[in-house]
């Protein structure tokens, strides 16, 4: 009996032990906040941004100041007197970018939710270059003039591969290899 009593109290021990080990984990992930991140040798692997990053809009290199916004869900490129012919928008980049004159067909229709109400907006998809990544997203085309930032990253492009730092700005200048394959 004796035998079986010191067994069990092993086993008690053992989990409680692992337990514990289990806990100080959990604990270790939680940040200041009080939210659990990510386990930190998956975070080494992500690219931090601040609330402004430059990124270059692939393949003409225009590079331009974009704000970093999480809870814009898809990104939106400023696009000046857009066209629409056959399912193509055709639309010209604003003065301090060149008037380029762009086409690039459209994927969809979004409805997006503005102060003024409900408005449609064409959605292309676009390569960027932020940070080291080169990317793959979708985009509103909008006339961003009266805006701060003639882009907006939303978090569609930054799942996965990014971490923002409110503190930071122009924390990942845009890097990308050339021939770097596009990132979804």
């Amino acid at each position: 009996m004796e035998k079986i009593t010191s067994v069990v109290v092993c086993l008690i021990i053992l989990v409680v032990m692992t337990n514990a080990t289990a806990i100080d984990l959990l604990q270790a992930q939680v940040i200041e906040d009080g939210r659990i991140s990510s386990p930190p040798h998956s975070e080494a692997a992500k690219i931090t941004l601040g609330v402004v990053e430059d990124v270059i809009l692939t393949p003409w290199g225009i590079s331009f100041p974009a704000r970093i916004d999480t809870g814009a869900d898809l990104s939106s490129l400023d696009a000046r007197d857009i066209v629409v012919r056959q399912d193509v928008a055709e639309f010209r980049l604003g003065a301090l970018y060149g008037r380029q004159r762009l086409q690039l067909p459209i994927v969809e229709w979004g409805h997006v939710q503005t102060s003024m109400g409900i408005e449609k907006r064409p959605i292309v998809e676009i390569s960027i270059c932020l940070g080291s990544k080169l990317l793959r997203t979708l985009a509103t085309l909008k006339d961003r003039s009266a805006m701060a930032y003639p882009f907006l990253v939303g978090r569609s492009a930054l799942s996965g591969s990014f971490l923002v730092d409110t503190s930071r700005s122009r924390a990942a200048q845009p890097n990308c290899p050339a021939g770097a394959s596009v990132s979804n």
